[in-house]
């Protein structure tokens, strides 16, 4: 017969078992109503009392990052894979269709990038990195940059705000367009392309 589980290990797996439940519920509380939902309903959501709730999180700001952690490991991830893809349209099409997805997903993701645009250096780096690749193999617009992408994604936002109950097909027609907008256009036959306008490349 095994032996019982000691009373501090105990304690110690119930209060990180807390932690994780309060964790995944602000992340779902947040990506639903955004980060200013009541802390009431994050604890209601996680099955917890409100003082546990605080025990483990002070602040809100405490909350908030600990919810948006894995959200960033899991963007860190995502960039590094389109980076190494071997097909630069690939790499921005999944780009787009991931941001859109995750826009989809969490309503309050475009206002906390905002805020914290100046952390995010090597997060924009490799978006930079993917679309000088793209415009080098000719399969992007020559003048796509990362505000293009910026413009993107508030319009995403809007998108999905106003498309009611249910804005998955709006989200995806959305990204159609997105990736038709950003796609170069092969030259029309009989043209010479060194004159071709920007539109047209």
């Amino acid at each position: 017969m095994e032996a019982s589980q000691p009373p501090r290990a105990r304690l110690r797996a119930d209060a990180e078992g807390n932690r994780g439940r309060i964790v995944a519920a602000a992340r779902a509380v947040f990506a639903e109503s955004g980060e200013r939902a009541p802390a009431s309903r994050v604890a209601r959501r996680a099955g917890v009392g409100v003082a546990t709730l605080y025990r483990r999180f002070p602040t809100r700001e405490d909350l908030v990052e600990a919810a948006c952690a894995d959200q960033r490991a899991e963007c860190h991830g995502v960039l590094r894979r389109l980076e190494a893809h071997p097909d630069p349209w690939e790499a921005v099409r999944g780009m787009v269709l991931r941001m859109c997805a995750t826009q989809l997903r969490d309503r309050g993701v475009t206002d906390r990038a905002l805020a914290e645009v100046e952390t995010l250096a090597e997060e924009l780096g490799r978006l930079d990195a993917i679309l000088a690749r793209a415009r080098a193999a000719g399969v992007v617009r020559r003048s796509v940059d990362r505000g293009d992408l910026c413009l993107l994604a508030f319009g995403h936002a809007g998108v999905v705000a106003a498309a009611g109950p249910d804005p998955g097909p709006a989200s995806r027609r959305y990204a159609e367009l997105a990736l038709l907008a950003l796609r170069a256009q092969p030259p029309r036959r009989g043209a010479n392309v060194a004159n071709l306008p920007e539109q047209h490349t």
